[in-house]
């Protein structure tokens, strides 16, 4: 069905509209004026104009400042300081709100402050239409502010995210700017658990001059069936080798979009302990565990205290940026911390004289206090720290009395995370029974997650995102964030979050926000996207039953330590085992093989769509799936044959070898299939997400390998009369 093209989409969603009648045409008479006194923000809001129509008609209109035009020419007004010539006023007082107003002749971009005009300027962009070949606008009026004061994404310290150059960075910026979300935290420390090649999981993005041993090289394997090869690839992140963050942080500025750094202690903490371990947390027998911290050391709070020092100093000053995220969540024992025996529990809590004197709970709030004096002292008035922890331990009224005493309870916000569907699991002590801190006079953000897990799999976290969202509106909440990795295969997850932060007041729901976001992308062709963008949802929806299963076919759960199992893990021998014992594996395989293989036949019937990157990943995400789930069919299949092959062999030995000839091709084609998929994902997504993607798509192709090439050295000796039987294959 072709799209109504008078209907008017923008993401997200604007306040009120008031609609004209007709066109205005933009053509060549047209100039764009800023005042002679515009802030940066306005003047950029003019030139990024200017270049989104030269991308649309190759000619380019002149930016002017307003004493270089008249009043009688066609002029695109650009700034506050023309808010007098608009027809209409905004009645609130947010800095982001902004009126943009479309009449003959006369365009009007006016924020209340820079950064609303911006946003007009992103609206008036979005507008742009060609119609019967002219570049034109509907004659209208939109009123528009925000409900959520801050909306972005929180970028974690992972594979992916450490090999996005500065021009990715910026890429990511220009694409928030352009959907109106202004902050984005990116997680600059982190530490996890072991799950490659025996080696902790440890990021580090910013060198750190006072403290030069605190590095964190990576090496990843993988094939590249470009490049027809395995690649090892050996880095230290690029943030942290060119070490730019600074600019990323003055770019996000000249986009309204506050960048601030995340940096972890604690828990999700042991490179630092590791590299300086007279402040590790020890354990009983006076041994330190390279996990935490000893919180009675002195030279701890020290330690912390110069690397956020260097860090503001170095990089949050001079760009005036105030916010810091101390995040401290997750502070308990782990498996997968001691690389010399990974099944072993190390906790990250003390056993210090001095600290076995005190409980956890003291310590952790004495410390987390101390951090927020401090930075409050070095003029951060904004920060940051994950919910979990503090409410795990029962601190967080007491933590709330604590910051009104000192005054310090409007520089302190805590983020409240949860990444599933079910509004349930917020009612509990946690979640601070659904509360968010609210009745604490706790600043609250709310953080669903946007998408992670690119390596993995696709997931949609529509819900998840919509559910969040809507609670933080109710509670007040004043931020939003998503946990989430970069992947144009969550654009959907990203215009959710957009949709929903900007735009609270207006009820809308998620089918309504599908149909919206289906015509926005795909235009006329909307109803296939709808019909491709359900049947993945139902594979990929996050919690969701159907997803829970799919998600133990691909290689990333196996990466951790499991108490029961040897480490490293037999994959995807795991897989295969528990999939033989389920009498109704098959079944449901061959099921959602059939819900993929529509989703990818919908998408690849689409022929045009304004956004072919987005298409591209679509449809590689649905082949992940689809190749996937068919490789363990017929992974299956050849097994249940190979039995059957087995029995055969003494009776009738011609007739095992043609059957043996079926379990071979069938190999064969599953790893063409994976083969197929690694391809594709190496031609559609950027550089600094395919080393991590392509290891753990390896996995299982060098698995396919092996296997292969055990059946034909069988067949080979069945045919030479050197195998008296069938044996067992080497994967049972």
């Amino acid at each position: 069905m072709k799209a109504d093209d008078t209907e008017v989409l923008i993401f997200p969603e604007p306040k009120e509209i008031i609609h004209k009648c007709g066109d205005e045409i933009i053509d060549k008479d047209y100039k764009i004026v800023y005042d002679y006194n515009a802030d940066p923000l306005e003047v950029e809001t003019a030139f990024r104009i200017a270049k989104r129509i030269e991308e649309l008609t190759k000619w380019r209109l002149q930016v002017l400042d307003n004493h270089k035009v008249s009043g009688r020419q066609k002029i695109i007004f650009v700034g506050m300081n023309f808010r007098h010539m608009l027809s209409t006023r905004l009645d609130v007082n947010d800095p982001e709100g902004y009126i943009l107003e479309i009449e003959e002749g006369k365009i009007i971009l006016s924020g209340n402050a820079p950064p609303g005009t911006f946003y007009a300027g992103e609206t008036f962009k979005q507008l742009l239409k060609f119609k019967k070949g002219r570049l034109s606008l509907p004659k209208l009026i939109v009123k528009d502010w925000p409900d959520y004061r801050y909306r972005g994404l929180y970028v974690e310290s992972k594979w992916g995210p450490d090999l996005m150059s500065l021009d990715d960075w910026k890429e990511l910026i220009d694409f928030m700017a352009s959907l109106k979300l202004n902050f984005l935290d990116i997680g600059v420390y982190g530490c996890w658990v072991i799950q490659y090649e025996n080696q902790i999981t440890e990021f580090l993005f910013l060198p750190l001059k006072n403290y030069p041993k605190l590095k964190t090289p990576k090496t990843i394997t993988y094939y590249s069936p470009m490049r027809k090869a395995w690649i090892k690839l050996s880095y230290l992140p690029r943030m942290f080798t060119e070490d730019f963050f600074s600019e990323v942080i003055a770019y996000g500025k000249k986009r309204n979009v506050i960048v601030r750094p995340a940096f972890n202690s604690l828990g999700h903490n042991t490179l630092i302990p590791r590299e300086y371990p007279e402040i590790s947390a020890i354990d009983e027998n006076g041994n330190p565990t390279y996990y935490g911290f000893c919180l009675t050391n002195p030279k701890t709070l020290e330690t912390m205290f110069k690397i956020y020092d260097e860090i503001i100093d170095r990089y949050l000053k001079p760009n005036n940026i105030d916010f810091f995220h101390i995040e401290l969540d997750e502070v308990y024992a782990l498996r997968g911390i001691d690389p010399k025996d990974p099944k072993r529990i190390v906790d990250p809590w003390c056993k210090c004289i001095e600290c076995s004197k005190r409980t956890k709970e003291d310590l952790f709030f004495e410390y987390v206090m101390k951090i927020v004096r401090h930075l409050s002292e070095k003029g951060i008035n904004k920060i940051c720290m994950w919910n979990d922890q503090i409410t795990r331990m029962n601190l967080l009224e007491k933590f709330a009395t604590q910051l009104k005493e000192e005054n310090l309870i409007s520089k302190v916000a805590i983020e409240w995370w949860y990444y599933g569907p079910d509004e349930k699991d917020l009612e509990s002590n946690i979640f601070d029974f659904g509360n968010f801190g609210s009745k604490l006079g706790l600043n609250r953000w709310v953080v669903p997650m946007g998408g992670y897990y690119f390596w993995w799999m696709y997931q949609s976290l529509l819900k998840n995102i919509y559910l969040m969202l809507k609670k933080g509106f109710e509670k007040g909440a004043e931020g939003v964030l998503t946990y989430c990795t970069f992947d144009h295969s969550f654009h959907r997850n990203y215009f959710c979050l957009s949709e929903f932060s900007w735009n609270q007041s207006k009820k809308r729901d998620l089918n309504q926000f599908n149909e919206k976001y289906a015509k926005f992308v795909f235009e006329d062709e909307y109803e296939k996207a709808l019909k491709a963008l359900e049947a993945l949802e139902t594979l990929s929806l996050a919690g969701g039953e159907v997803n829970s299963f799919l998600s133990t076919l691909f290689y990333y759960p196996y990466s951790y330590v499991h108490p029961d199992k040897s480490y490293p893990r037999s994959y995807p021998q795991e897989v295969i085992e528990r999939l033989r014992r389920d009498s109704e594996a098959l079944v449901k395989l061959q099921k959602y093989y059939e819900i993929s293989k529509t989703a990818k036949e919908a998408f690849l019937s689409i022929k045009k769509t304004k956004s072919p990157k987005i298409l591209d990943h679509y449809i590689v995400e649905c082949e992940r799936y689809q190749n996937t789930i068919k490789i363990f069919i017929l992974i299956l299949n050849a097994l249940k044959d190979y039995e059957k092959a087995k029995e055969l062999y003494i009776v009738d030995k011609k007739e095992s070898i043609n059957l043996l000839n079926k379990v071979i091709d069938n190999i064969d084609y599953a790893l063409e299939l994976q083969e197929t998929l690694m391809l594709n994902i190496e031609k559609i997504k950027p550089s600094y997400l395919l080393p991590q993607t392509l290891r753990d798509s390896s996995f299982v192709l060098e698995f396919l390998i092996n296997f292969k090439n055990e059946l034909l050295d069988l067949k080979e000796k069945c045919l030479e009369g050197k195998a008296p039987q069938l044996p067992n294959l080497g994967i049972e």
